[in-house]
């Protein structure tokens, strides 16, 4: 999948949280390990809920926001669908927009205007049907339902045996077929390393531009990933060496409350720039825009340390293999952590989640310090 789909991954998932952020107070804001809203139950309100899984039978007059292992809709959302989960079902209807991102998404009902999905595996079942435009990013993608719009994205493998009544215009990394019985009301536009298997109907005219099967590289990014541990260990054990102990305090405060963490993490990635944007335009706060900038950039480097600290001390104590080396604690949850950010489509959203929540625990610790020093000068 090309940079351009990741790029917009990354701007659903600033735009989901925002959105999360800033209405959350005046809404139905939930967080639990589970939630099931029943068949006869009506909220009448955005609802908004974070936990280990989300079941709506349901009815939602307003928009539901969800972040969750599992996440199934299959009653009526009279608003948008915002997720982001390992597994998302929507059997039911959408009035409005979706946007989803996850590892798993099954859309088998009807979403009343478009569909922003990005997945490891994306199924758009028989019964689906996108009023208007459906756009992908995907390693797999199986569309089989109906999208009254265009069809734009990125794939893998994308099979289809629905109809689109638009165009249709994607990006394959490997196979595409358009199977018998699928149709395209309009163009059919793709790239891929060879011709798709095209036994359905294309109205309009059919363009293929070839993309080299991507072979060479590999090893030169493979490189580049060890590089990148190595440099990042390096400056963990730095941050170990000369600041331990608060080094160790940020690492053990991002288990605590990560839901606010990864808010205030994702404040600090947005509202930053901005500001420092502001202050280059007025020539007085040039100096203080261009440290802002340095700060933020090493903030969000520095954010993986933190969560791999913890995760290498959370990993050894899970396996009984404690240790009171921090050094070693280290190593080993970065090791972890570039091997999630490195697999397919999940990668993204994994990297995502660890800059957030990296932070959201470097700032509110900050914050922390502040408040402290200032109560003792009051003192």
């Amino acid at each position: 999948m090309t940079v351009r789909y990741y790029i917009k991954f990354l701007i659903i998932l600033a735009a989901f949280f925002t959105a999360f952020m800033s209405v959350a107070g005046a809404s139905d804001f939930r967080t639990d390990e589970r939630l099931v809203i029943t068949k006869d139950q009506v909220i009448n309100d955005d609802l908004y809920f974070a936990g280990s899984s989300i079941t709506v039978d349901g009815i939602i007059n307003g928009d539901l926001i969800a972040a969750g292992g599992e996440i199934r809709v299959s009653g009526t959302v009279n608003g948008s669908l915002m997720a982001a989960g390992g597994s998302i079902t929507v059997t039911g209807s959408i009035a409005d927009d979706i946007r989803a991102a996850g590892g798993n998404i099954m859309i088998d009902g009807s979403v009343g205007d478009n569909a922003l999905i990005f997945g490891g595996n994306l199924a758009l079942g028989k019964n689906a049907r996108i009023n208007r435009d459906l756009t992908i990013g995907a390693g797999s993608a199986a569309i089989d339902g109906i999208v009254n719009g265009n069809l734009n994205g990125g794939a893998s493998n994308m099979e289809m045996s629905g109809s689109v009544a638009g165009n249709v215009t994607v990006g394959i990394d490997e196979r595409l077929r358009i199977l018998p019985g699928a149709r395209i009301g309009g163009n059919l536009e793709y790239t891929s390393p060879r011709p798709a298997e095209i036994s359905g109907t294309v109205s309009g005219r059919t363009l293929y531009t070839q993309r080299p099967e991507r072979e060479e590289g590999l090893l030169a990014g493979l490189a580049g990933e060890v590089l990148s541990y190595l440099w990042l260990l390096l400056v963990g054990l730095v941050l170990l060496v000369i600041a331990p102990g608060i080094t160790q305090r940020i690492a053990d405060s991002v288990p605590i409350d990560p839901l606010k963490k990864a808010l205030w993490g994702i404040l600090f990635l947005i509202v930053t720039p901005i500001l420092a944007v502001i202050l280059l335009i007025t020539l007085i706060g040039i100096p203080l825009s261009l440290i802002l900038i340095a700060v933020y950039i090493i903030a969000i480097y520095a954010s993986r340390i933190f969560i791999g600290l913890w995760v290498g001390q959370y990993a050894l104590r899970r396996l009984n293999r404690e240790t009171k080396s921090r050094a070693l604690s280290l190593a080993i949850g970065l090791l972890i952590l570039f091997i999630g950010i490195n697999l397919p489509i999940l990668g993204i959203f994994i990297h995502f989640v660890i800059i957030v929540l990296g932070l959201g625990a470097l700032g509110l610790a900050g914050y922390e310090v502040y408040q402290r020093s200032k109560g003792e000068k009051a003192v």
